[in-house]
């Protein structure tokens, strides 16, 4: 009985070692890249959404045609050629306009919408990145998503694996628990409350409401990959990063996170999207942190 209890508790957490070096050393880049900022994070934004693309495309590369997956990449470069120029506005007009065109060239030919959907998966989270690092307060709200998606990945990991129980989507993701997913919510709270004090901030209850809903969306964005992959049957995006697979498959969650952290800045933001920084509204009414 113990030998058998030992092997299975062995076989749950048999990758652990793998994952744990691999996210220290990702985490430990991207915190450096986040802190130095300007080019450098810019730089890392572009490589950070250029594999998301990369590996969407292979995914979905069934039913997504060559010529359409070219028309993407030439309006994802574009979108990175116009904030390295420092003319964003030109190229968040581009990606919207290609996104809407392409959608409607898809359906008209092969009624999918694959590839508007990487224009917009890709290059979505490359805009959140570079917008909402920009300003006195990004590095720390940059940090703050982190934190909750890491929070939310480590508890929901080791909630779901040790308590186990009830499945959350089966159909979707047949090793995601409502365990799990509580557990997210509760470290995405933790974590997150713990970046703050470590930077002086109060944790107020606004606080803990943005750290909750950022948990929400990178499980959502855990949940779609999982949809996709098995739409298209397979089991990594990947194999890019040691014990987690691909690259889609350790970022799903953020890049719903921060994409729904800067939908929520643009509405906070005193001039919307024309607002420099754009995270003034945003720093104000969670953390308390002057215009």
């Amino acid at each position: 009985m113990d030998k058998d209890g030992k092997a299975i508790s062995a076989g749950r957490y048999s990758d652990l070692p793998l994952r744990i070096i691999s996210a220290v050393v990702l985490a430990a880049f991207a915190i450096w890249c986040t802190w130095v900022g300007g080019k450098t994070f810019l730089l890392l934004s572009i490589v950070f959404s250029a594999l998301i693309f990369f590996e969407f495309r292979g995914m979905v590369k069934t039913e997504l045609p060559l010529r359409v997956a070219f028309a993407v990449t030439v309006l994802l470069v574009l979108l990175y050629a116009s904030y390295l120029v420092e003319r964003p506005a030109t190229g968040i007009l581009l990606v919207a306009g290609g996104a809407v065109l392409i959608a409607l060239w898809e359906l008209v030919i092969g009624r999918t919408v694959w590839g508007s959907t990487a224009l917009i998966y890709a290059g979505f989270p490359f805009i959140a990145l570079a917008d909402m690092r920009n300003g006195e307060q990004g590095f720390f709200i940059v940090l703050f998503v982190f934190a909750c998606v890491w929070g939310a990945d480590s508890f929901a990991y080791f909630s779901g694996k040790g308590i186990g129980g009830p499945k959350l989507a089966p159909a979707i993701s047949p090793n995601k628990t409502w365990a799990g997913f509580l557990g997210g919510l509760a470290g995405a709270a933790i974590i997150s409350s713990a970046l703050a004090l470590a930077f002086s901030i109060n944790p107020g209850w606004m606080t803990m409401v943005l750290a909750v809903v950022l948990a929400l969306a990178a499980q959502a964005g855990d949940l779609f990959e999982s949809w996709v992959k098995r739409r298209f049957h397979l089991k990594d995006s990947g194999n890019l990063i040691p014990g987690h697979g691909g690259v889609l498959d350790r970022i799903d969650g953020f890049i719903f996170a921060i994409a729904v952290a800067w939908t929520i800045a643009v509405m906070l933001a005193p001039a919307g999207l024309r607002s420099d920084p754009l995270t003034t509204g945003f720093a104000e009414t969670f953390f308390g942190l002057p215009r």
